[in-house]
């Protein structure tokens, strides 16, 4: 009945489309662009106009409804990156259909995971795809009909023989109609990082909040770089915020930083959506030198918290950025906060303010008290934003009794309503009373110059819990020791925080396909060792 002085309220004047279609709010964004490139593959350089992207997704919506697609029919896409992707998407969408997508890199039981949650009706997919897991789609009965991107290979239908006759007249198809608050139009799924991944069902109205163009809408910014996957909420929705605006999107398949700064040279990027650990190579690298980037206006982050050094860094290196921005995201709300709704600027460390329609409160992980400013806790949000609900799983285990989602996010807010994240509550390490925050550990070990990369976890220790133990990648050619790298970060650290656990060097550290650390395999691994 009340709220909270403590609330902290975005603004709530959001405008949506009355009809409340996320395929017919897209498709008319779509329709006013014509010969402009909307999609390049940095790699081959291939392009896909707006004209051809838009066409692409309307005959493949036609032909859907001809194979018998309706409203809540789930239709799953499992491919590569490629340029047909997104309208492969947008099709789905247009037929009013509910769009769940699959990784090629998950793995087996990932994906057998993911398809006994969602169980699709129809299936498209690459060739690639289908070589690769060709006996684990054909074990589930639920998938009627196999559609290939590709030639036509085994029992298969190849979409282009589906729309070849097709040639809708764009200008006056509409998408099917839906319920936008209640009918789904993706299912898209949790990150996994502390157990196997969960359905998140988002209605219309969730996916049109979530592609609202409110930033980067500066007509001079020309080109976005979408460094992630498609089957990602950040860069899924990112992708559909660029359209909305009508921008150029560069992507590339093989995520090497190499390969992503050539692309930025060539397609002359003007916005940079990347994950933290492509920040802290362009801060420590030289390799960024042999190429143009005179085009980078704004670099945007999201994931994991950035140390200011690391930021001050980069732009050391980038005269002419203009700025590195933060958000804080997640599949089920979309990004919570962002630095592009800070009123004061970006702070360091921060990840801005609350997103518009968003509510946020920070509780105590106990007692459930709301809390203040600058009092760590629990990061629990509600709005139109916020997903349906996970497939099968009871509301109650997620919400609490304000119907405020349970984030398992521990941060705070300062006095200017800025958040910080300080880690998932599950990873916080305990040790002697005292709470431990592995992201903050990690953070200060990758501002050293002989460390490419850091993980950190809780070694359980007689009497006093746990203590802070390192998983380091070094720096191409560095030899830094263990005993170096606990003399430095022993002075940056009060007593309790130091790395009593040791540190171990490793080749490449476990991360999911978001870049997210997979502390579980690290613990692990320190089992093993």
């Amino acid at each position: 009945m009340f709220n909270s002085k403590h609330y902290i309220v975005g603004d709530q004047n959001v405008s949506v489309p009355a009809h409340l279609n996320f395929g017919k709010y897209i498709l008319d964004k779509l329709r006013l662009k014509k010969d402009e490139v909307a999609l390049a593959n940095g790699e081959t350089g291939d392009k896909l106009t707006y004209k051809n992207l838009t066409q692409y997704a309307v005959n493949l919506a036609v032909s859907l409804i001809k194979l018998g697609v309706t409203v809540g029919d789930i239709v799953a896409v499992g491919s590569e990156k490629r340029n047909e992707f997104v309208p492969t998407m947008l099709g789905i969408v247009f037929a009013g259909a509910t769009y769940t997508p699959y990784d090629l890199r998950c793995g087996r039981a990932i994906l057998k995971h993911k398809m006994s949650i969602t169980k699709p009706k129809y299936y498209i997919c690459s060739n690639l795809f289908w070589n690769t897991y060709k006996d684990v789609l054909m074990a589930f009965d639920c998938v009627k009909v196999f559609i290939t991107l590709d030639d036509s290979i085994e029992s298969l239908i190849s979409l282009k023989s589906l729309t070849t006759n097709n040639n809708a007249n764009v200008d006056l198809f509409e998408p099917v109609k839906v319920q936008g608050q209640t009918d789904v139009a993706f299912i898209l799924y949790s990150s996994g990082t502390t157990g196997m991944p969960k359905g998140v069902q988002l209605t219309h109205l969730n996916c049109i909040l979530n592609s609202l163009p409110h930033d980067f809408s500066d007509d001079s910014l020309k080109s976005v770089f979408v460094f992630g996957e498609w089957f990602h909420n950040y860069d899924t929705f990112m992708t559909y915020k660029v359209l909305a605006m009508g921008k150029k999107i560069v992507y590339i398949n093989k995520a090497s930083p190499e390969i992503f700064l050539q692309a930025c040279e060539d397609e002359q990027v003007n916005i940079a959506m990347v994950v933290p650990s492509l920040v802290v190579y362009l801060s420590k690298t030289d390799d960024f030198e042999k190429f143009n980037l005179d085009s980078f206006m704004f670099i945007y982050s999201r994931s994991s918290p950035l140390h200011s050094k690391t930021i001050e860094n980069v732009k050391k290196r980038l005269p002419k950025l203009k700025n590195i921005l933060q958000g804080y995201g997640m599949t089920e709300c979309g990004e919570p906060t962002s630095e592009n709704w800070g009123t004061k600027g970006p702070k360091p460390g921060s990840v801005g303010m609350v997103s518009p329609g968003t509510t946020i409160k920070i509780v105590d992980p106990e007692t459930r008290k709301i809390l203040g400013p600058n009092q760590r806790g629990e990061i629990c949000l509600r709005g139109p934003v916020f997903m349906k609900g996970y497939i099968g799983v009871d509301p109650s285990t997620y919400l609490d009794e304000e119907g405020f989602f349970k984030t398992g996010d521990l941060g705070y807010y300062d006095e200017d309503t800025y958040f910080y994240i300080v880690d998932r509550m599950k990873e916080i390490i305990c040790y002697d009373g005292y709470k431990i925050a592995p992201l903050e550990l990690e953070t200060i070990l990758q501002l050293h110059l002989g460390v490419k990369e850091a993980g950190v976890v809780g070694k359980p220790v007689p009497y006093f819990g746990e203590v802070p133990a390192a998983f380091v990648v070094r720096q191409p050619g560095s030899n830094v020791t263990e005993e170096e790298l606990k003399s430095y970060v022993a002075a940056e650290v009060a007593p309790f925080m130091q790395l009593k656990g040791g540190i171990r060097f490793i080749e490449e550290l476990p991360r999911n396909t978001r870049g997210k650390i997979l502390r579980r395999s690290l613990r692990e691994m320190l089992q093993e060792s």
